[in-house]
């Protein structure tokens, strides 16, 4: 996959094998992957770049 590509929230959920949920919630707590909005309206929805997925998992099992 293009490190580039960007995935929704529920995509980002499957590509980390988390829920939608817990993404949401990591999102909220500021405990997960970089994520950004596609543009300034209210509904816009969060992105997730595969690198910034990929880099966030490598620092997890720097924690563990």
């Amino acid at each position: 996959m293009n490190p580039r590509a960007k995935l929704t929230t529920a995509q980002a959920a499957r590509y980390l094998h988390r829920s939608q949920r817990q993404m949401e919630r990591m999102r909220a707590d500021n405990t997960g992957p970089v994520w950004f909005k596609a543009g300034d309206a209210i509904n816009s929805p969060c992105l997730y770049e595969v690198a910034d997925l990929d880099r966030w998992v490598m620092e997890q099992k720097g924690k563990a």
